[in-house]
């Protein structure tokens, strides 16, 4: 039997009642459905016994560029992260790592990783496609 559970469910039945401050440390396997920029995507989280969870998931440590930038090189560059990321998650036996609340109501903060332990947030540093996360959105469009 399938069910789509809130997120707020899926954290409490499937581990206990799960506090602001705490992380999930996995791994956690998941299937991408749709992947809105480099560092956000959708998912399709199994969580036991034929349940799964749709959950959006913000990757952790890094932030790409916004699919609606506000110039032109900001444009182009999410494109590029976006089609990055679409391709390194369709990578077989990827995980989910340190799964925690996000700032959003129905979002999380995740690593996903190989693995190897090579994770999506070094991959798309590497490339030049994100910057570091340091609490605030990065500027693209001008030096930051």
């Amino acid at each position: 039997m399938r069910f789509v559970l809130g997120l707020s469910f899926f954290m409490l039945s499937a581990f206990g009642p799960l506090h602001a401050g705490q992380t999930m440390p996995g791994p956690y396997d998941f299937k991408v459905l749709k992947v809105h920029d480099g560092d956000t995507f959708h998912a399709r989280v199994p969580i036991w016994l034929g349940q799964e969870v749709f959950v959006k998931i913000r990757l952790a440590d890094v932030d790409t560029p916004e699919i609606k930038g506000k110039c032109a090189a900001e444009n182009e560059l999410a494109q590029k992260a976006r089609q990055f990321t679409e391709k390194w998650v369709a990578q077989p036996n990827l995980k989910l790592v340190n799964v925690r609340y996000g700032t959003y109501a129905g979002r999380v903060v995740a690593t996903v990783q190989t693995p190897e332990g090579e994770t999506l947030a070094q991959a798309l540093l590497a490339a030049n496609l994100a910057k570091p996360y340091r609490g605030r959105r990065a500027t693209w469009c001008g030096t930051n």
